[in-house]
């Protein structure tokens, strides 16, 4: 193997094996759904034209690993790097043993450089700008994918919804600008307690959802406690004497949810449970028919 294609890439030829994973750094924002490999279908075909490749893949940190379905004897990787960070890999693999060029590596490092800026426009467009939570749209559409994976699969998975109590009076008394402050200090205390395989979203306004992956409701609701006692003692800068609260409803996906938007309408009850209880709660529904109170 040619220096630039060490330099670049493993060992082209690894027996009649799948290639192992990269090691990459997270994301910026690794509590955004991640593209997956049907977002790079047209990139990914016109590399496996110009390469004459039977498979390519794209690997993002955080994203499930893709099941290639069958053993490659040859392959080249290139890291895919955004602002000196390495967020994922690009690789084409063959079936056949095949030496790549210097050339080769000068062609897929510059599609590399197409599917970062592929992932940047998606993050974009996914993103809520104020808080950096993704999307009503975003979050949703991960939500209906999860609740799809589950009939398939099983697993375990909760949803969290919660909302700031009387922020309007927030921005009443202390402009629009203190509130888009309270906002971005409540996504900066979620994301601090969240996992890379979990979601965060801005549904509209002061009004959020957590997708806890791996985790029941018991789970959630002890992780939508350490928010909500976490936003009760928050000190938003610039704005110090500002004091708010926040009220949460948690639901398990469980098989008594029927679809996405039903698991949704579980934990807004049990959110406005809390607003009625007297708000700065969490609301747990073991079922769709009952629910704890936390504190």
């Amino acid at each position: 193997m040619n220096a630039r294609a060490a330099l670049h890439s493993f060992p082209v030829a690894t027996g009649a094996t799948n290639p192992p994973s990269i090691q990459t750094t997270q994301l910026p924002s690794n509590l955004a759904a991640l593209p997956n490999q049907t977002h790079f279908t047209a990139v990914a075909d016109l590399i496996k034209t110009v390469f004459n490749v039977p498979a390519v893949s794209v690997a993002l940190h955080g994203a499930p690993a893709d099941d290639l379905g069958e053993a490659y004897r040859s392959f080249l990787e290139i890291p895919l790097i955004d602002n000196g960070d390495v967020i994922g890999a690009l690789r084409i693999l063959d079936t056949e043993m095949r030496e790549f060029t210097d050339r080769d590596c000068v062609l897929l490092e510059g599609f590399a450089k197409l599917v970062v800026e592929q992932v940047a426009l998606w993050a974009e467009a996914s993103r809520d700008m104020l808080t950096n939570a993704m999307t009503r749209r975003a979050f949703t559409d991960t939500l209906r994918k999860t609740f799809a994976s589950r009939q398939r699969t099983g697993g375990k998975n909760a949803l969290v919804m919660f909302d700031l109590d009387h922020f309007k009076s927030v921005n009443d008394t202390w402009g629009h600008t203190a509130g888009d402050a309270v906002l971005r200090t409540v996504s900066r205390l979620v994301m601090r307690e969240l996992r890379t395989e979990d979601s965060f979203g801005r549904l509209g306004g002061e009004e959020f959802g957590i997708l806890l992956a791996n985790a029941d409701g018991e789970a959630a609701a002890e992780v939508a406690e350490r928010i909500r006692q976490a936003i009760e003692r928050a000190v938003v800068p610039d704005f110090e004497k500002i004091n708010f609260t926040a009220s949460f409803g948690v639901a398990e996906l469980t098989d008594m949810t029927v679809s996405a938007e039903f698991w949704m309408s579980i934990a807004d009850d049990q959110l406005y449970r809390a607003k009625d209880e007297g708000r700065n709660a969490v609301c747990l529904a073991a079922d769709a028919a009952r629910a704890v109170v936390l504190n």
